[in-house]
């Protein structure tokens, strides 16, 4: 005669299997959103230094503006400064220079484009970047 009061010990194994096997996954899961969350707080950092980097630029030829004395022609010299410890790396590169040549003249720069590039590398080890093209001109927020 057999009593059937209880669990045999493979029914209690599988149950035991079953639920470590799901707590693992959610485990995997949780770390890996928690990896992500931390990306997408990176790409947010890195798009406000890009931001702040278009805006200083547009201040060209403006009276008390960080860019004072900057002329289109080195205007990507004109950086913002970021923290020794940053995560970020900053770089104003030239793409595309526009210019104008009077009737029996020379050849005068009124514009650049110019890429705002932000480089980090994120909680996997991978390189990521986020570029921006800007453009500014010499006629930009004149004083006269």
């Amino acid at each position: 005669m057999t009593s059937n009061k209880g669990f045999s010990l493979i029914e209690t194994l599988i149950a035991i299997f079953v639920v470590v096997l799901s707590g693992v996954g959610t485990l995997k899961l949780y770390s890996y959103l928690e990896v992500e969350k931390a990306n997408a707080l990176m790409f947010t950092e890195a798009k406000q230094i890009a931001e702040s980097q278009m805006a200083l630029m547009q201040t060209l030829n403006t009276i008390g503006s960080a860019c004072d004395g900057k002329t289109v022609e080195n205007i990507q010299s004109c950086v913002i400064v970021l923290d020794e410890d940053s995560a970020y790396l900053l770089t104003v590169t030239p793409t595309q220079t526009l210019q104008h040549t009077p009737a029996g003249g020379v050849a005068a720069t009124y514009a650049k484009v110019l890429d705002v590039k932000v480089s980090w590398d994120d909680r996997n080890g991978n390189a990521q970047a986020l570029v921006f093209p800007v453009s500014v001109s010499k006629f930009t927020n004149l004083l006269d």
